[in-house]
């Protein structure tokens, strides 16, 4: 009788023992699930994000904008003429670099992928920096440049251009 108590002590133990163990992978798998759905939920955020700037910055007075600084700030006498303006074109200008400011500010906050927006935007930006600097040489506030993001973000590009150029010279190399 006593064996057979035993048996069974030693039955109720393993079976409370795989009891534990069962819960605690399920808490576990649970968990992992929740961290997932987590994850895809903020890459789902980022993406809307990315998606939502994107045709912001395809709005036809933000690509005016930035064909105004291309055209108009081709040389430090055009930018002054063009910064110390109030007229349209300047406020087409100054709506375009906002607009690619916040897009730095939220590459920097990492609410988008920086990865995508040099893919999408890259070029555009290596193109601007140029013209945008002169611009931005005589929209000094006090002392500070406005646009601080714009400047990284454009920065950045440039390095991201010349990485992108490299690679394409080199045979054998993916991209």
């Amino acid at each position: 009788m006593a064996e057979a108590a035993l048996i069974i002590s030693v039955f109720s133990a393993l079976a409370a023992i795989a009891s534990v163990v069962v819960a605690w992978r399920a808490h576990s798998f649970s968990q992992k699930t929740h961290e997932e759905s987590e994850q895809q939920a903020k890459n789902l955020n980022r993406r809307d994000l990315f998606l939502s700037l994107y045709e912001k910055l395809c709005d036809t007075e933000q690509i005016r904008g930035r064909r105004v600084i291309r055209e108009k700030c081709r040389s430090e006498p055009k930018a002054r003429r063009l910064g110390n303006s109030n007229e349209e074109l300047a406020r087409a200008a100054v709506g375009a670099l906002a607009m690619l400011d916040t897009l730095g500010l939220y590459v920097e906050q990492k609410y988008v992928e920086q990865d995508l927006v040099m893919a999408e935007w890259g070029h555009v930006l290596v193109e601007l920096q140029e013209p945008a600097n002169l611009f931005l040489q005589f929209r000094d506030v006090n002392g500070q440049k406005p646009w601080p993001h714009f400047g990284r973000l454009t920065q950045a590009a440039a390095d991201w251009a010349q990485n992108e150029s490299c690679s394409r010279d080199q045979p054998g190399r993916a991209r």
